[in-house]
């Protein structure tokens, strides 16, 4: 008898090794997965202009990486760039957490976040690019589309959907532009219960076709559903948050596992099998700290990381 809809998963043929840089770009989703990949000693970049939710504005960012490695100057955030929000100082290249309380603070950190970012971005490794929406912002102003409204007034912007060809536009000369990097595009599972559940099922049906129409082109393209494991094999609201719009924390471990099984390379696993027990040493709470057992464990504990680093760089 069978009481879920199983995800049929193919791995990759070609897999990730601890040897990799893998960035990740998009919605909150990406942050998680991004993050969880980070806590495993992963060579991680996650969303240097924070949470991106549509094609266009992941196409910016992805932009902005490749041209500060060409042209600093003329890529670098400048004062023009910036605008006054409720949380701060920010700009529409970037989500509201990248806020900063004075101008210079959010440039200062814009511009050294966007040159780590661009530096890690030429490594050739992996990109996970995790897309949330096809409806897109438009700033009446300047004509740019927005990665994020910052609560302004919304008169100031017009919302329109994009169709599947331009999400493919936005992405593909990326990834036709350097065949060796390996590309990973997902859909994210949650749902923009403002947009209605029409308009969401709509946009995220455009976001699928984009991708398809990429992986079908591109053989360093391709699509790992981890929308589709959490509608149909996590079917249950006890895998939502307390929203029920955004995944549980153990269904994102679960994805993750799925999305290892998926991207890591078999001569691998034990090392990840090593970095969880070294998380797991190093997200232990010492209650009896300054005793001979507590110096004993801590000196383990820097022992086994050390040991698992010098294995993974």
């Amino acid at each position: 008898m069978k009481l879920y809809t199983p995800v049929e998963i193919k791995p990759l043929e070609g897999r990730l090794t601890y040897r990799d840089s893998i960035l990740f770009v998009g919605s909150c989703f990406a942050d998680e997965i991004g993050r969880r990949c980070t806590e495993r000693y992963f060579d991680t970049r996650v969303n240097p202009f924070g949470v991106l939710f549509n094609p266009c504005s992941i196409s910016d960012c992805l932009g902005l990486l490749e041209g500060y490695g060409i042209n600093a100057e003329q890529c670098s955030f400048i004062p023009e760039d910036v605008i006054e929000t409720s949380g701060g100082f920010c700009s529409f290249h970037h989500h509201g957490s990248m806020a900063r309380p004075t101008v210079q603070e959010f440039l200062d950190n814009a511009n050294r976040v966007l040159a780590d970012a661009s530096d890690f971005y030429y490594r050739e490794g992996w990109v996970v690019v995790t897309l949330g929406t096809a409806f897109i912002y438009t700033d009446k102003e300047s004509g740019n589309v927005v990665a994020n409204c910052h609560k302004l007034p919304a008169d100031r912007f017009e919302r329109t959907m994009i169709d599947a060809d331009q999400v493919y536009d936005a992405l593909s000369q990326y990834v036709a532009a350097r065949p060796q990097r390996q590309w990973i595009f997902t859909v994210s599972p949650v749902r923009h219960l403002s947009d209605g559940l029409h308009a969401n099922t709509l946009s995220k049906a455009t976001l699928h076709l984009g991708i398809e129409k990429l992986v079908n082109r591109y053989p360093n393209a391709h699509y790992f559903p981890a929308y589709e494991i959490l509608m149909d094999e996590l079917r249950d609201y006890r895998f939502y948050a307390d929203d029920m719009m955004h995944p549980s924390a153990q269904a994102a471990d679960y994805i993750f596992e799925r999305f290892m099984d998926f991207v890591l390379a078999d001569s691998d696993r034990p090392l990840l099998a090593e970095a969880e027990k070294v998380r797991g040493m190093m997200q232990h709470r010492i209650l009896n700290a300054g005793t001979a057992q507590a110096a004993k464990f801590e000196a383990q504990r820097n022992q086994a990381l050390e040991s698992l680093l010098s294995k993974i760089r």
